[in-house]
């Protein structure tokens, strides 16, 4: 129980360590309120500040700089999505928001991730742009950033229209960022660098686990490593492809818009490996129907990237709900096994599965706040613990692959030290055929091998802890 807590422990406070200094927002906050955000006395050479709180809203409707003279103005929290907000999931609106700033500022922005076609205007003037605002039949990829220096002034109008005709969420679910070029820079690369050395070291991993599969004796050919290098590699893909990632920012144009499918590819493939390794490391037999249902559950997003046309994010999404469900299912049949309960590392792993639920169902969908690649915490948690596991069982493989050595040894060495007795015996016997006049003496050093078998097979006995018969 102190390992298994250990352990524990040990895993929850680096996967902790990974979200905070990956995920969880340091910014500033600018909160604004009824569309104006005021910087005026803030400290913009060397601070990144998020613009959040009240921005104007108009729903339905796509306007342009110009077109706010007589609009009906309403207000939106920001960033969540605007279905959080109790507006509708698909549809079209308009931001805007009033930025002042200290005169002669020199400040850029970062544009994030606008779900899911988006145009943004500073002060009137069309900076930035992904897909077709307001067109059904056009979307954008799953990640769009850009950073943009703004005009020197003390306002500065920022306009965004968006449309979601594709995604669960809709609108600005991650935060405008607003510092001076230099900060700004710092602050968005040294996010992604850092997000660049996780993925790094996923793919570390999957490839010494596939060496492992592919070289070492005592781990040649157990599936098992091959879907965790699997895995690591999907994570690692899935970090470098998610919004807001690394590729997203230096990918443009048509690579650029297949990252959302990649993206929900690698999350799909990733799942499969997530249940599979489940039941293998709890030795789940499934019956004829489960296996029926589990393949069904593999097909999906198979079938889903080489049927349908793009936009797959619905689709794909739809999959992965459905692994999650049958990853509640493995779950629920391991429970009753005595060895779950009992075995330390498969306990540790079982709870690993009930933290990965658990924040992946339940805690992130529902947090409308600003997480960035928020699912570092539950999916480093599991694969650390996945590690614990392949770890313990490379060690128990190694040491039964000692013990069975050094019992062949034993037994090597017996069957010589046997032997040598086994022929004077022979040869004694011979002699006696030819000689009868020596038996006496050739019985007695008969008996004297047979003795000496006697006490070597006595010792064996009493290594294997039986007593002769």
């Amino acid at each position: 129980m102190k390992r298994f807590l250990f352990i524990f422990f040990c895993i929850a406070a680096i996967s902790g360590a990974v979200f905070y200094f990956v995920s969880v927002p340091r910014d500033r906050m600018a909160a604004a309120v009824g569309g104006v955000a005021d910087l005026r006395d803030a400290d913009l050479d060397g601070a990144v500040y998020t613009l959040g709180g009240e921005w104007e809203f108009y729903w339905d409707k796509l306007y342009g700089p110009e077109d706010f003279a007589d609009a009906e103005r309403a207000v939106i929290p920001v960033p969540v999505s605007w279905n959080a907000a109790g507006y509708p999931r698909t549809g079209s609106a308009t931001y805007r928001l009033t930025l002042l700033t200290p005169d002669r500022a020199k400040l850029a922005m970062f544009i994030p991730e606008i779900l899911s076609a988006s145009a943004v205007w500073v002060d009137g003037e069309k900076i930035f742009s992904a897909g077709t605002v307001g067109d059904r039949d056009t979307f954008a990829s799953c990640a769009q950033n850009d950073i943009v220096v703004l005009p020197e002034g003390d306002v500065v109008e920022i306009v965004v229209q968006a449309s979601n005709y594709e995604k669960i969420n809709g609108g600005i679910r991650h935060p405008f960022r607003v510092g001076s070029e230099s900060a700004l820079v710092r602050a968005v690369f040294g996010r992604w660098l850092m997000l660049a050395g996780i993925a790094g070291a996923f793919f570390i991993s999957g490839f010494y686990h596939l060496a492992l599969f592919l070289t070492r004796r005592e781990t040649r050919g157990d599936r098992i490593y091959l879907l965790f290098a699997a895995s690591c590699v999907l994570v690692g893909l899935r970090l470098l492809t998610d919004q807001d990632s690394v590729a997203s920012f230096f990918l443009r144009g048509a690579l650029n818009a297949h990252l959302s499918t990649l993206y929900w590819a690698f999350f799909s493939l990733h799942s499969i490996c997530i249940n599979t390794f489940t039941l293998m490391v709890f030795g789940v037999e499934l019956s004829r129907a489960e296996k029926r249902a589990y393949a069904v559950v593999l097909a999906l997003p198979l079938v889903f990237l080489l049927v349908l046309p793009p936009p797959l994010s619905r689709f794909m999404q739809f999959s992965n709900i459905v692994s999650y469900f049958f990853t509640i299912f493995c779950v629920c049949r391991a429970l009753p096994l005595t060895r779950v309960r009992t075995h330390p590392f498969l306990g540790l792993y079982f709870a690993s599965l009930v933290v990965f639920l658990f924040f992946g169902l339940l805690v992130l969908p529902s947090a409308q706040i600003s997480i960035f690649a928020g699912y570092t915490l539950h999916n480093t948690f599991l694969m650390l613990s996945q590690f614990v596991i392949l770890t313990w069982d490379y060690a128990e493989a190694r040491r039964k692959a000692r013990e069975l050595a050094e019992k062949n040894d034993f037994y090597h060495r017996m069957a010589h030290d046997l032997l040598t007795p086994l022929t004077v015996v022979s040869t004694n016997v011979q002699v006696a055929g030819m000689m009868p006049e020596k038996t006496p003496e050739l019985l007695a050093d008969t008996q004297d091998e047979i003795m000496k078998m006697a006490r070597m097979i006595g010792d064996a006995l009493d290594d294997a802890g039986e007593e002769p018969r």
